[in-house]
């Protein structure tokens, strides 16, 4: 072991400064420990072999670079590295900041910046994907309001696969539920543009599917209780009652048929499980209806051709006597 008490230049990469205590073998080479209080080192330094060395700092460590590959580790060095630290931006006063804690503390990494506020870019390459928690089995917590561009994907089969509220899955606003084994259903929801309404309709596999809209308990389903618009149906309505407060319009766009035609129109009201009808004709009656049904002629002018009651279920109608 030899103390050297004067700079010593080691072929011009690396300079042993003053008080440096080194070992130096047989053959006159420094060989291991080093041991100093300052080493200043120009040029490319090797520290170690790559392979079965290790290097050991303790301490903090400064690294004081511009270069766009200030910090690179990997196999081979900047070629493809696993790290890249990057410091060529001109006046760079940004970073990453990593915060270690206590064990079941969690990590933290979060922007370092003499700004007041800085934003944090994570990326792929080119159309590489971004995966978050896919090897970790817990939650993923989004603890700010949340911009996505482009589609969104969620695949669960949970009974709250989607929950939005103030309690999160607890009551919430929205609640999305998947856990039906093979689902193969679902709500789509379209939009389009100013005046051209919002339309909201079934997506499945299957050809037919029902839509079944409801209230929880004895509540009500109120449909345009807010809006002041028509509330159309467009297909055959069925039910247990139905209560009105305002005016019941029936065929409005239908124009009264002639009887022989009045068929293919479709009879304005429909009663009871035999399907009796309430319906109006231009002429007298001749088509086959439930016995029972009633026709009034609107072209009738006399006590006996302005009403109609059908009497054996086929096209016998007698006429009803009205007052002059």
């Amino acid at each position: 072991m030899k103390t050297f008490n004067r700079d010593i230049d080691l072929s011009g990469s690396a300079r042993l400064m003053k008080g440096a205590t080194v070992l130096i073998d047989a053959d006159g080479n420094i060989d291991a420990p080093l041991t100093t209080t300052n080493l200043t080192v120009s040029g490319v330094t090797t520290l170690g072999d790559a392979v079965t060395d290790t290097t050991a700092i303790v301490g903090a460590t400064t690294v004081t670079s511009t270069s766009a590959s200030a910090l690179t580790v990997g196999a081979n060095g900047a070629t493809n590295p696993v790290l890249k630290i990057g410091a060529a931006t001109a006046s760079v006063a940004t970073g990453l900041a990593v915060t270690g804690a206590a064990a079941a503390s969690g990590l933290a990494v979060a922007v370092v910046s003499s700004g007041t506020n800085e934003d944090l870019t994570v990326d792929a390459k080119g159309s590489g994907t971004i995966s978050l928690g896919s090897v970790s089995t817990g939650a993923i917590a989004l603890a700010r309001a949340t911009g996505v561009t482009g589609a969104i994907t969620g695949t669960s089969a949970s009974a709250n696969a989607l929950a939005v509220g103030l309690a999160g899955a607890t009551n919430p606003a929205l609640n999305v539920d998947a856990s039906t084994a093979s689902s193969a259903t679902g709500l789509n929801v379209k939009s389009a543009a100013a005046a051209g309404g919002l339309a909201v309709s079934v997506v499945s596999s299957g050809t037919n599917e029902n839509l079944t809209i409801d209230a929880k308990g004895s509540g009500t389903v109120t449909v345009g209780g807010t809006s002041t618009g028509n509330i159309v149906l467009g297909r055959a309505a069925t039910g247990v009652s139905l209560s009105l407060t305002g005016t019941h319009t029936s065929l409005s766009a239908t124009a009264v048929p002639a009887t022989a035609g009045a068929v293919a129109a479709g009879a304005a009201l429909i009663g009871n499980s035999n399907g009796m009808t309430i319906e109006w004709t231009t002429d007298a009656p001749t088509h086959t209806r439930p016995k029972g049904s009633v026709v009034f002629n609107i072209n009738g002018s006399s006590t006996s051709t302005r009403m109609y009651i059908n009497t054996d279920g086929a096209g016998t109608w007698t006429a009803v006597t009205t007052a002059a």
